[in-house]
């Protein structure tokens, strides 16, 4: 009787934790949507001296090129 009680206790314990460790991942599809739109990656450009690849938001705009630095952008 005693192995009984222990082993229904373990369960609880067992189920318990995973119960609580559950709202750590993304259960719904909404939260897997939501986390796929926070990892969408940004438009990559080609610097047009080097021809390395950027995020549009770190590249240098000039004369209507890109350029992934001002050292770039002024060497042309």
């Amino acid at each position: 009787m005693k192995l009984v009680v222990w082993l229904i206790f373990i369960v609880l314990v067992v189920l318990a934790i995973r119960k609580k460790a559950k709202p750590l991942t993304a259960s719904t599809p909404d939260e897997v949507r939501t986390a796929q739109q926070e990892s969408v990656a940004e438009n990559m450009v080609s610097c047009a001296h080097c021809h390395i690849y950027l995020p549009a938001s770190e590249a240098v705009h000039c004369g209507g090129n890109v350029y992934c630095s001002a050292a770039h952008a002024d060497a042309h």
